[in-house]
């Protein structure tokens, strides 16, 4: 990195110590989860660049959340590299007529934003970078890996500020040999994670905020540190993490009065300290949900009237429950099968009255069903723009819900504790841990601006959404004007 012009400014390691390895490391596959201002991105830049003058290198695919992101870094990153450095990048880099598509010596550097199917089909690739990798689409991660099938290389980056734990960069993060910056105690000798005892690691001495030893309680120096891996075992994939904690240019003493003083420690943990985090009343835990778990064990039948919901997938998993004097409602039987015939035997031996199925994917199966059991089985379309009560279209034998608000109410059952569950067992448990797998997100959208709140997956959610769907159907046999409306075509409740 000799003689580049970065920012403004001769690139230089002086403060930023803890770049070094990382600038060196040429491992094919690395995980970067960061807290924000850290100077990754730049280091993804140079790493492209580098990689396509000296490398073999056909193609490299630099991928954003979205199209307004590649024009941004295109014109406010690229442009001024190559305007600052003309005797070496800037003579690599030839002008192609395009934002989004740059020839750097014998490679093409690919700008793409993940939200475009289009954007990433039918481009050879040896080399891809995932910029801010939570913001994407998921399901982008997959295709953008598909590029590399051929290549000889394959290498990956995947760098960004974290969101929700057991997702997006976390998820990968988890996957790696996990280093951390630790800093060299030049009292005691004793390497210290700030990340793993913050806020323990800010001490206040003589009314000035410092990263301290946990031991001697000395002050350490973010420069004086070395790169420790948590899991040495993992060689497959490399993981750094990054944060504010170790930065030079960041007072501790400001973190440490935001984190006392803010109001969102979901973007103070995801921006300052680069760990996932949310916020307990956005994701259910394992605990609070087997704690509402009673003395009765799954039943195989009951008197009824009872509510039941289905969602599909490669198995059918079956949610039945029914109305409580105390409760919103008690949960009586939980399922795993494997045809939709077993589904009538439900239907009949718990005398459901009313039950909500997942409509998608084989719609065919769930209209079949539903034709069975006519007046009392509704196919569900989760429907971003159906707002407020739920539409009940008896005719078409379907219902229509706003995908958030639905799990906003049925999520509002566990956290207030409005629901008995069956004793603990190991499908309660399986239960737990699929609401568990489900968290609420902050997502903004691309072309206005707009924000809004949106249920993520983190693994199997089956159980989530029978649930859902169990609440949905209670919900409208608690209704007491819903059986005398049963012949209308729509009912909004």
């Amino acid at each position: 990195m000799k003689n580049i012009t970065l920012d403004g400014r001769p690139f230089t390691y002086d403060r930023h110590e803890y770049l070094i390895e990382p600038y060196r490391d040429n491992h094919p596959h690395q995980v970067e989860m960061k807290a924000a201002q850290l100077g990754l991105t730049s280091k993804a830049m140079l790493k492209v660049a580098y990689g396509a003058r000296y490398g073999d290198y056909r193609g490299i695919l630099y991928l954003f959340p979205s199209k307004s992101d590649v024009t941004d870094f295109s014109k406010g990153r690229i442009d001024p590299l190559i305007q600052e450095n003309p005797e070496s990048i800037g003579k690599w880099i030839r002008d192609t007529d395009s934002a989004n598509i740059k020839r750097i010596w014998n490679a093409f550097l690919y700008l793409r934003g993940m939200k475009s199917r289009v954007g990433l089909k039918s481009v050879p690739i040896d080399f891809s970078i995932f910029d801010e990798l939570d913001e994407a689409p998921q399901n982008a991660i997959d295709m953008a890996m598909e590029r590399m099938a051929h290549s000889e290389f394959k290498e990956v980056l995947k760098l960004s500020n974290p969101t929700l734990p057991d997702y997006g960069i976390d998820k990968a993060f988890q996957e790696t040999d996990q280093r951390y910056w630790l800093l060299k105690c030049p009292k005691c000798g004793k390497y210290i994670c700030l990340e793993d005892t913050f806020p323990d690691s800010l001490k206040t001495i003589d009314g000035q905020v410092i990263r301290a030893c946990q031991k001697c309680g000395a002050a350490l120096n973010p420069s004086i540190g070395q790169w420790v891996a948590k899991k040495p075992s993992i060689t497959d994939k490399r993981g750094y993490h990054y944060s504010q904690l170790f930065s030079h240019f960041v007072d501790p003493g400001d973190i440490l009065h935001q984190f006392r003083t803010t109001n969102n420690l979901t973007d103070f943990y995801n921006l300052k300290i680069g760990i996932a985090y949310v916020e307990a009343e956005n994701r259910l835990s394992v605990q609070e949900i087997l704690g509402l778990c009673g003395n009765e064990g799954i039943a195989s039948q009951d008197p009824g009237p009872c509510s039941m919901g289905v969602d599909q997938g490669k198995d059918l998993h079956v949610v039945i429950g029914k109305k409580h004097p105390q409760k919103a409602g008690k949960i009586i039987h939980l399922g795993i099968y494997k045809d939709w015939r077993e589904l009538d035997g439900l239907m009949r031996n718990f005398h459901v009255s009313r039950c909500v199925v997942d409509a998608l994917p084989e719609t065919r199966n769930a209209r079949t069903f539903a034709e069975r059991h006519k007046g009392k089985v509704s196919m569900n379309y989760y429907n971003e723009h159906q707002k407020g009560h739920y539409a009940w279209n008896e005719r078409e034998l379907i219902v229509q819900c706003n995908r958030t608000e639905s799990l906003d109410a049925s999520h509002r059952e566990i956290m207030e504790q409005a629901v008995i569950l069956p004793k603990e067992c190991k499908i309660t448990r399986e239960f737990a841990e699929h609401l568990h797998n489900v968290a609420k997100k902050l997502e903004e959208d691309e072309e206005t601006g707009s924000k809004r709140y949106v249920y993520v997956k983190l693994g199997a959610d089956h159980f989530r959404h029978a649930f859902n769907y169990e609440a949905m159907a209670r919900q409208a046999e608690s209704n007491i004007l819903f059986p005398e409306l049963r012949d209308e075509q729509t009912i909004i409740i």
